[in-house]
């Protein structure tokens, strides 16, 4: 660049060496200086070239702009990331359907089913730690009961859950004679006296049965049921001691007490519907305590609808023990099939 600078001013001083005037005429120029005339306007021109072509040069001798180190990697790289759904498209995508339980033929709804059950029960007495007495007091009832009656009313609570109300009593009276020496509720009774017996079994029940689970399998329906109920056993026993007189009469001792079980029970039960009419029930329920009073139930059922009628047939057992820490305590457990028509209450749901 200095070298073309000084060429471009040795240039000019020629030039301007060039243009002279001549004694005498001033700031005028002889015509036979024309032709060095010509050459300095000339000269001025190259000089204007010549400057034009240095500026140009020393523009293309600057090195070009480099990014700076924190623009460079935006320029040149930039991450692959995926556009966010917008509103437009998510609502062209519903998400799938939740799942709900199917109601139909549930065993919901307003329902009341009275109740047939062929029973087999052996209950008894026992001697429990109140009693003081030496005396056996041990009593088993000779007869056994050949059937029970109950029923269920059922009400809805909430969409998938109901409340149910049930109910059922068995009873028996019977004759035996005293093996030996007895003691029944504070009462002696001689070995070898005839005895009359009677006893009433009752059993109260509020369940309250909540759908915890649900699954679908092809065109059936599975339920998966806990159960919160409160319970009330009431067993009645009465035994009736003919003690003969010495004039060949006899004397009539009552040996009666009542025992009786309120607890809280717990089950689980599980449901299917395999068609808009036919389901199954399978279900059991219980409380215990050591030393202590017991209950104890379980049932399964089969039951086929026709419009506001289901008939249902199945098989049932019932295991009970009053406190064993009062003079006498009764245990027993009963068993076998039963059968019961439901009938619900309003217009039949559409059945799918």
């Amino acid at each position: 660049m200095t070298r073309r600078f000084r060429l471009f001013a040795k240039l000019k001083i020629r030039c301007g060496q060039g243009v002279q005037a001549f004694p005498g005429s001033p700031g005028k120029i002889k015509p036979a200086n024309e032709a060095l005339v010509k050459f300095n306007l000339n000269g001025r021109l190259l000089s204007i070239g010549v400057l034009l072509t240095a500026a140009a040069g020393y523009a293309q001798e600057q090195p070009a702009a480099q990014p700076s180190p924190q623009s460079a990697p935006q320029q040149t790289t930039s991450p692959q990331t995926t556009s966010p759904q917008t509103p437009a498209s998510a609502a062209r995508t519903p998400p799938a359907p939740k799942e709900t339980p199917s109601t139909v033929n549930t065993g919901g709804g307003w329902s009341i089913e009275p109740m047939y059950w062929l029973t087999t029960v052996h209950p008894m007495l026992r001697a429990g730690v109140a009693d003081v007495s030496t005396v056996p007091g041990t009593f088993a009832y000779p007869d056994t009961s050949r059937y029970a009656l109950g029923g269920v009313i059922s009400m809805p609570l909430g969409k998938t859950s109901s409340l149910r109300f049930s109910f059922f009593q068995n009873y028996k009276a019977g004759s035996t004679f005293a093996g030996t020496n007895l003691n029944l509720f504070g009462t002696a009774i001689g070995g070898g006296d005839f005895l009359t017996s009677y006893y009433r079994i009752r059993d109260y029940k509020v369940s309250y049965d909540y759908l915890t689970y649900f699954f679908h399998r092809g065109s059936a329906d599975f339920r998966v049921k806990t159960l919160w109920e409160f319970q009330f056993v009431d067993v009645s026993n009465e035994v009736d001691d003919f003690a003969p007189n010495g004039d060949g009469t006899f004397s009539v001792n009552p040996a009666a007490g009542t025992k009786s079980i309120l607890y809280p029970t717990l089950g689980l039960g599980f449901e299917g519907t395999l068609s808009r009419h036919f389901r199954f029930e399978a279900k059991g329920s219980g409380f215990a305590l050591p030393h202590r009073a017991v209950i104890g139930e379980g049932e399964g059922s089969l039951g086929l609808r026709f419009g506001h009628l289901e008939f249902i047939v199945g098989a049932k057992a019932f295991h009970f023990k009053t406190s064993p820490k009062k003079d006498q305590y009764a245990i027993g457990t009963m068993y076998g099939p039963y059968g019961g028509i439901r009938y619900y209450l309003g217009g039949r749901k559409r059945q799918r």
